[in-house]
């Protein structure tokens, strides 16, 4: 173009310079350019300046670039009258395109979005401007289009380029995916329930049949022991064997049940069954765990007890496995709107990528963070993890309570005694009554009891409240009871009968002998804590303890 216009200015013949002997040829070679489609526009100079000449035609390689791309391009005076639009445009809004060119941009929406658009057509006369418009049409699919306008200054009226991006597949992909993943969350919620599960039926399992067979055993290995006179060294070296393999194996499963589910989550709640962990924890390990818990923790709803459970278990667990720490804590703290679980260390610390899934790495201990973040998700609360290279790592739970309800001492034992008539009480026999839901151990029991001529088995009771009825109805000396049993626990049991009957001794007769727990066995007045792989004669001895002594605990497990 510069050639063309220093051609149109020799042409009005100014500057005669040397340069006048080329301008039949230069002209001649702007000529050609036009004539081959090498120029689209010339320069013109006139008496009101420079004016751009465009050449009929030079636009139609653009109007094919333009109808040829994927997003709909059209042009708008200030009005937002459209005054181009190609054929993607159109295919975007529906419309056709004879009907489209002369209106108005803003008719063929509907009015929640002509405002939009009207706002948006008045902004981009001064800047750039863009929006996104959600519209419906006749099929009744809802539509996204992107829209960014842009003012074009270099024309002699103010015109407005218009670019029109399809967003619907997009947004029907992200509800898609929000879909696939709100229905990932529900499947991951229902494997931990069910993981959780198992896992109480297991440890169930273990306690109430293995276990309680291996107590059965204990108990009449201690019979055949003391009957067993004028038989060689020998058969008392291999029945003293027996026992200890059998305290041993009783010991392991206690250890696998209570690790699986300890029983004290649900009988105790969080905070014994937490400081109960921590010590076990510790001698496992060796590992000096501080365990730091709030006197007024109140009783949550059984899930959310598991699931700060869990992420102590699982925190602990990555300490002694990844942290090379010599020390831990755990800190269950209980404010007026929230509960907040710490566990930290003092070891080697997290790297980056494990605490960024983002990143893409699949870290070792990833399936332990998403798992806890999962559980802490379906509560409402939240998980974070902070770490620092050789300064340890903190894992913090924290959750709200006000959408929880916080269970007062009668839910947590379930049902509440009756009240009972008074029978006469028999003065000839000390009268005992068995609660237990395991009928071969209340056999035991009773079979082992009978060989005392002044004590007399009143009755048995299978669960917590039919023992509290019928220490309200046959007036028992003594109940021994366990703690694990259906409809109420012992705990709660020896609770409501001591409330009714406050001269009735109770012995909690259990596989339970942590120190945490027989802390709390106390805590209920109860009178003597004996643990079942003890065998006979400890049962013997402890119950004519307490027979004999109105008013000291007897017990082969005394409270700290």
């Amino acid at each position: 173009m510069t050639k063309a216009k220093r051609a149109l200015n020799r042409a009005h013949g100014s500057s005669p310079t040397p340069e006048k002997r080329s301008a039949p040829l230069e002209s001649e070679e702007i000529l050609q350019a036009i004539r081959h489609g090498r120029v689209d526009a010339l320069v013109v100079a006139g008496e009101h300046g420079d004016q751009v000449v465009v050449l009929q035609g030079a636009e139609n390689p653009y109007r094919v670039l333009i109808d040829a791309i994927s997003d709909g391009a059209a042009t708008l005076d200030s009005d937002g009258i459209v005054l181009y639009a190609n054929k993607r445009f159109v295919e975007i809004l529906s419309i056709s395109q004879q009907n489209f060119i002369g209106s108005s941009l803003q008719s063929h929406f509907p009015p929640s979005g002509r405002e939009k658009l009207e706002n948006l057509i008045h902004g981009s006369l001064h800047s750039s401007s863009q929006e996104e418009i959600t519209f419906d049409v006749e099929s009744g699919r809802q539509r996204l289009i992107r829209f960014s306008l842009n003012p074009l200054r270099n024309s002699e009226h103010l015109t407005i380029c218009v670019v029109a991006t399809e967003m619907t597949a997009l947004l029907e992909a992200t509800e898609a995916l929000k879909s696939n993943e709100e229905s990932l969350r529900q499947l991951s919620a229902r494997l931990l329930q069910l993981q959780d599960e198992e896992r109480r039926r297991i440890a169930r399992d273990l306690h109430d049949i293995t276990g309680q067979k291996l107590a059965v055993q204990s108990m009449l290995l201690g019979r055949l022991d003391k009957a067993s006179t004028g038989v060689d060294e020998e058969w008392h070296r291999v029945l003293a064997e027996c026992k200890t393999l059998t305290g041993q194996l009783v010991d392991e499963i206690r250890t696998v049940s209570y690790l699986l589910h300890p029983p004290l989550l649900d009988e105790l709640g969080l905070a014994s069954a937490v400081q109960w962990y921590t010590e076990g924890f510790s001698r496992r390990t060796g590992i000096v765990t501080e365990a730091d818990i709030s006197a007024n923790l109140p009783r949550l709803p059984p899930d959310v007890e598991v699931t700060l459970f869990r992420i102590v278990q699982e925190s602990l667990t990555n300490v002694h496995r990844y942290s090379g720490s010599q020390k831990a804590y755990v800190h269950v703290k209980s404010t007026g709107d929230q509960i907040t679980v710490e566990v930290g260390d003092y070891g080697r610390g997290m790297r980056p990528e494990m605490l960024n899934p983002m990143h893409g790495t699949v870290a070792p201990i990833g399936v332990g963070i998403q798992g806890m973040t999962e559980r802490m998700r379906q509560l409402l609360g939240k998980l974070e993890i902070t770490s620092r290279a050789n300064e340890g790592t903190v894992v913090t739970a924290t959750l709200p309570i006000a959408h929880l309800r916080i269970l007062d001492s009668e839910e947590t034992e379930d049902n509440r005694a009756g009240s009972s008539s008074d029978p006469v009480q028999s003065i000839a026999h000390k009268r005992i009554l068995i609660a237990d839901d395991h009928e071969m151990l209340r056999r035991g029991v009773r079979t082992l009891l009978q060989t005392e001529l002044d004590w007399e088995i009143c009755g048995e009771a299978v669960n917590g409240q039919e023992a509290v009825e019928k220490a309200g109805a046959l007036h028992p000396d003594l109940v021994i009871i366990d703690i694990d049993m259906p409809v109420l626990n012992g705990l709660a049991a020896t609770r409501q009968i001591l409330r009714h009957r406050p001269q009735t001794k109770i012995l909690i007769f259990t596989v339970h002998e942590s120190d945490r727990m027989v802390k709390d066995i106390y805590a209920t007045g109860a009178h003597g804590c004996l643990s079942k792989d003890k065998g006979a004669q400890d049962l013997l001895r402890v119950v004519k303890e307490l027979f004999g002594n109105s008013t000291k605990s007897a017990s082969a497990t005394a409270p700290a």
